[in-house]
């Protein structure tokens, strides 16, 4: 998200003198005397809600990337919601040593598997107050921010979970190819709406949404410093799963509508086109026969194993897929995602997921929320510290899973 600068905006002082005001406000002001960080880290601190963001071009486009005024409107609706959820989270709580900045954002839209979904988000950032010069100042960055995701899964978690790497022209990777439109989102093939994870516990929690989860161990956070830490939260209906294990099977299907795909545009690319005839006999090769051979590996697949042995989760690994492209010298352009086995129990080896479609109600708009990702991300320092533990005690799961079961 983009981080937005601002000036800082504090109660006019009731007395001549910062001093005198802080006496009796309780308040600083920017430019105010101070003798050093440690000083303000104990100074009372302001929150400020979305609304009250002071740029109103930036409050104006909050929802600019929603299609409908019936999305906007939803969007509107969930994260005032969202940010009354935060506020509570708050209450009896005493900021100190900086501000904490509210704002909305919208992405546009995304596709959840065969799911087409609205993207909107909350943010609130801590910006500590600074001594500089003896004087008041306010950091313009933040180290601690919390940030509720609508619809998608953040890509914090890309360390961990993330897609199978496109390969070839987009227009083809697309279910309706033929009514493709460049920069207008449309469902893709399945093999692109697939994502690895190495991580059993994330999907674990996602498809939980009991507790939170964390990236870093708690034993293994250096404490007292301002390295980054993603604790995650995943707010979901109860019942079905979020995400589901992908077969070998399917995996091995959807390989097959891609070598379909390639059939397509391989022969029309602009890299074939331009290229020498030399260069297609090496880098192409015979285009039909190359795809007949990855599509005839992948059918003996289908057909000499049982179906038990087809419904066991795909495990795949596509570093290795690369390098074994390039010791068998393959040809660079028709050899992609050619299938050479199975990763399991192997290192680098990661299983493959889906979005459960059973998990997403028919009948309801792009915009309802279907699953909220909370990621707090935060520093080891004593200010931010008192910010996430403050949250975690006071996570109310049944408040926030409200928003998604209405």
């Amino acid at each position: 998200m983009k981080n937005y600068l601002f000036v800082l905006f504090f109660l006019p002082a009731t007395f001549s003198g910062a001093r005198a005001q802080q006496a009796v406000t309780g308040t600083v002001q920017k430019g105010d005397p101070c003798g050093s960080k440690a000083e303000l880290a104990i100074a009372p601190g302001k929150a400020f809600t979305a609304s009250e963001y002071p740029w109103p071009a930036v409050r104006a486009e909050y929802f600019k990337n929603m299609a409908t005024a019936a999305d906007k409107t939803t969007a509107r609706q969930i994260l005032e919601q969202i940010e009354k959820l935060e506020q509570q989270s708050r209450a009896g709580f005493t900021l100190t040593g900086g501000t904490w900045e509210a704002y909305y954002s919208s992405e546009g839209y995304t596709y959840a598997g065969s799911r087409k979904l609205a993207d909107y988000r909350f943010q609130a950032a801590f910006h500590e107050y600074l001594c500089i010069n003896q004087k008041v100042g306010r950091n313009s960055e933040y180290s601690t921010v919390l940030r509720a995701y609508v619809n998608t899964l953040p890509n914090t978690l890309n360390s961990f979970m993330r897609g199978i790497s496109k390969t070839g022209e987009d227009r083809y990777l697309h279910q309706d190819w033929q009514g493709y439109k460049p920069g207008v989102l449309s469902a893709e093939i399945s093999l692109f709406t697939y994502m690895t994870c190495s991580k059993p516990e994330l999907v674990a929690a996602i498809n939980s949404g009991k507790g939170y989860w964390q990236d870093v161990p708690e034993n293994e956070v250096r404490k007292n410093s301002y390295d980054h830490i993603y604790r995650y939260w995943f707010v979901k209906r109860e019942g079905a799963p979020l995400l589901l294990p992908v077969s070998r099977k399917e995996y091995l299907e959807s390989l097959l509508e891609f070598y379909d795909r390639e059939l397509l545009y391989l022969s029309k690319s602009s890299n074939y086109q331009s290229a020498s005839e030399t260069a297609k006999r090496e880098r192409f090769g015979d285009i039909p026969a190359v795809i007949a051979n990855k599509k005839a590996i992948v059918n003996r697949v289908l057909k000499e194993n049982a179906a038990e042995w087809l419904s066991a989760q795909a495990v795949i690994n596509e570093t290795e897929e690369n390098y074994l492209t390039q010791k068998q010298k393959l040809p660079e352009y028709t050899s992609s995602l050619t299938f050479h086995k199975f990763y399991d129990n192997e290192k680098g080896g990661t299983p493959l997921y889906k979005y459960n479609p059973a998990y997403f109600p028919a009948g309801r708009s792009a915009a309802s929320p279907e699953f909220i990702v909370l990621v707090f991300r935060y520093v080891s320092m004593p200010l931010h510290l008192r910010l996430i533990q403050n949250f975690t005690e006071n996570f109310d799961k049944e408040a926030w899973r409200k928003l998604i079961t209405k």
